[in-house]
């Protein structure tokens, strides 16, 4: 008779654990994958024909949302914009930064923005090689799909031959699988 009080008190548990983590699955989901400065990633992301949802992804991969955020490389803020290339960006957009300019929340979303633009462009809107040319590079990309030991066709990359970039590309695609799944409804 004990032992059935306990295997019922057991199961009890195990469902009162099953629910209550399905309802606190979305909150705390979304207190690791947060979206912050919205009203500038909305807006840049709609002027740059990006899904709002990806710039969320690359910001929390890249700084989890810090803007004074400075990588160990040197790159800068929200989007970890390496210097140089947020000052060439800020040239193309007909616009003179500084560098201390790349910490500003609101200027990095749209150098960022306006930078992924790019790269979508420059590799036919495949997100693999813009993400690997975000953080590898664009030239070394461009080589990469020439190799063809890395690319079979010459048009996608069969191996990232740098492990970070790979796995840069991965956590990306997969933190943007999350803000799909926690707002993706929401900003339909």
């Amino acid at each position: 008779m004990r032992r059935r009080k306990g295997c019922f008190s057991l199961l009890l548990l195990l469902i009162f654990l099953i629910i209550a983590g399905a309802l606190l699955y979305r909150p705390v989901m979304k207190q690791i994958y947060p979206v912050e400065y919205q009203e500038e990633i909305w807006r840049y992301a709609e002027e740059y024909r990006l899904d709002p949802l990806l710039v969320c992804a690359v910001i929390h991969t890249e700084s989890r949302f810090r803007p004074m955020a400075v990588s160990r490389l040197g790159a800068v803020g929200l989007m970890q914009l390496m210097p140089d290339t947020g000052l060439w960006i800020g040239d193309h957009m007909g616009h003179s930064l500084t560098e201390s300019d790349l910490t500003d929340a609101k200027t990095n979303i749209i150098l960022g923005c306006w930078y992924l633009r790019y790269l979508l462009d420059q590799f036919e809107e495949d997100y693999t090689l813009a993400l690997a040319a975000y953080n590898g590079g664009i030239g070394n990309v461009r080589k990469w799909l020439a190799d063809p030991q890395l690319s079979s066709d010459g048009e996608r990359l069969d191996t990232i031959p740098f492990t970070e970039t790979a796995e840069y590309v991965g956590k990306v695609e997969r933190a943007w699988d999350k803000y799909r799944e926690l707002y993706g409804d929401e900003y339909e």
